[in-house]
């Protein structure tokens, strides 16, 4: 096997795995990730430990499923860049009222796909999932690089609301994920009788490694805007994932979204 598609939590396992064990991969030349957002210092270790070249994307089932995916020669593979649409699906941003921006490039909105490979309705559903001229809303933020590169900067539904104000878990996320002893790492609400809502960090620890609770928060320190810092961090064993091998974000709402 030369070339390998899965979501960033079986890379996590089998590089865990080999690392106990001890083996390596000789065939494998080509890693393709998919299937939610991955920490770049993830993305670094798959490379070096398997001593393949990373391909990040971005898609999703109502696509058929790609979306976009980076080109396998770029000369900087970054973890935030899921890479350009292939020919047939097209990128569209609006606001939160579905109307597109007037700048498509290197702004934030919110994304909608069409083409031949986005689906029509769901099964079992007479109306139509998309709207009168093809759009389908995905529910992601993103931003439209210059270069037509697209990044995925969080989910809409995700999205916590603390005092009036939008705080966006995929930036906390990405800050912890990218430290060492971090491997998996999820921020979701807490319900709060002032605020309404409080971010809260969710980590699941390396196998061997051990990082203190100061230690994570500080290393958003200067990254995120001081009230977004998460008021608790919780640690668990195993994070839990869904059957698509992504962390299940409604399962940790269900045991750690209450009010304290």
């Amino acid at each position: 096997m030369t070339l390998g598609l899965g979501v960033p939590t079986v890379w996590l396992g089998l590089i865990d795995h080999l690392d106990q064990v001890g083996g390596d991969l000789p065939s494998l030349k080509r890693v393709v990730l998919g299937g939610s957002s991955v920490p770049q210092a993830l993305l670094d270790r798959i490379e070096q430990r398997l001593g393949v070249t990373v391909q990040t994307s971005w898609g999703m089932t109502e696509l058929s499923p790609l979306g976009t995916v980076s080109s396998p020669l770029a000369s900087e593979r970054s973890a935030n860049v899921s890479g350009r649409p292939p020919i047939g699906v097209d990128l569209m941003l609006t606001d939160a009222d579905h109307q597109p921006l007037a700048e498509q490039r290197g702004v934030e909105g919110y994304l909608h796909v069409r083409g031949s490979s986005a689906l029509e309705r769901y099964l079992g559903h007479d109306e139509a999932a998309t709207d009168a001229e093809g759009w389908f809303d995905t529910g992601d933020l993103a931003v439209i690089h210059a270069d037509g590169n697209l990044s995925i900067t969080g989910r809409s539904k995700d999205l916590i609301k603390s005092g009036g104000e939008w705080i966006n878990p995929a930036e906390i996320e990405a800050v912890v994920g990218a430290l060492p002893a971090i491997a998996l790492v999820a921020v979701i609400a807490r319900r709060h009788p002032k605020w309404v809502e409080r971010p809260i960090l969710i980590i699941e620890q390396r196998p061997g490694e051990s990082v203190s609770d100061p230690d994570i928060l500080a290393a958003l320190d200067g990254r995120i805007p001081r009230w977004w810092t998460p008021d608790s961090v919780e640690r668990v064993d195993r994070m839990p994932l869904a059957q698509t091998g992504k962390i299940d974000k409604a399962a940790l709402r269900a045991r750690f979204g209450g009010s304290e």
